[in-house]
């Protein structure tokens, strides 16, 4: 199953329900023309690709800063996964070295032109193709953030006003996490995601490969680069905060429940649990995309 980051952001529920089924199937996963936009880049810690597909343009042109960051994203992925990396556009013998240089093990283009069947390979010059996925599938994230990030986490009491103080500090920090970062958040109703905060997100969403953001009466649409999806008001995550970062070596998740006391706006009582750990960040980062379907 070949995906790319065009079907993350048409429709996430979708494309990683399908990434699940597949995997469930026994099938190959591959994110393909990898290093093109951020976005792609953006895919690999959700997906966990099986192969990652190099753009015809990083083997094609002279390195750059692009081809460095893809070249940073791709190492640390397949150093967590072991993903195959194959670089696509490999016409030439400078092609080759420089697919070689980016940490390619296979090539695609002029350089190897298509065979009828396998044999008609340089033989034992070629390594066996892997016959089956390098990951298993993953577990269906039914459950909410914070009952995920809270598992095995003691969760601490606190009031708004320090919650929007942490949230507004981790959204900083997302924004100087890179382009190829996911950025989501979880307001509870559109009410909570008022003008100033819009215009955090806004900034945000100019130098992140996506933000998405969730509440009662929000959405669903992109505005402004910002992808709104509107909650079920019976939908348990209508109870928690959560703003969740997830890009190649940053990850963190925050997340709160509202226990509804509190007299004043910001004196409102949450729980709230931080995690950094890259899993557990994923599978939020998941749990929250399931619920995200085309406008």
């Amino acid at each position: 199953m070949v995906i790319t980051e065009e079907s993350l952001i048409a429709d996430p529920s979708r494309t990683l329900r399908a990434v699940a089924d597949a995997r469930r199937r026994g099938k190959v996963v591959a994110v393909d023309d990898v290093g093109s936009r951020p976005q792609s880049l953006a895919l690999l810690p959700l997906v966990e690709p099986d192969v990652i597909v190099l753009a015809p343009r990083l083997s094609a042109h002279r390195a750059d800063d692009a081809t460095a960051r893809t070249a940073h994203a791709v190492a640390a992925q397949v150093e967590r996964t072991g993903a195959l990396v194959i670089a696509d556009g490999v016409d030439t013998e400078l092609c080759r070295r420089r697919a070689l240089a980016l940490g390619a093990t296979y090539g695609l283009g002029a350089l190897y032109p298509a065979v009828d069947t396998p044999e008609q390979l340089a033989g034992d010059r070629v390594d066996p193709f892997p016959p089956t996925p390098v990951r298993g599938a993953p577990s269906a994230e039914t459950s909410t953030p914070f009952a995920i990030a809270s598992d095995g986490r003691r969760p601490v009491h606190s009031v708004k006003r320090l919650l929007v103080a942490m949230s507004t500090s981790l959204e900083n920090q997302a924004g100087a996490a890179g382009p190829e970062t996911i950025v989501l958040g979880t307001f509870q109703y559109a009410r909570n995601f008022g003008e100033r905060t819009r215009a955090r997100w806004q900034y945000l969403a100019d130098r992140v490969a996506y933000a998405g953001v969730y509440g009662v009466g929000l959405g669903p649409c992109a505005e402004a680069r910002i992808h709104h999806a509107s909650l079920d008001p019976d939908d348990p995550l209508v109870e928690e905060w959560n703003v969740v970062v997830l890009g190649p070596y940053f990850a963190c998740v925050l997340s709160a429940v509202d226990r509804h006391r509190g007299t004043g706006d910001l004196d409102r009582e949450f729980d709230y649990v931080v995690s950094y750990d890259r899993g557990t960040v994923v599978r939020c980062a998941r749990s929250i995309l399931d619920r995200f379907t085309t406008a």
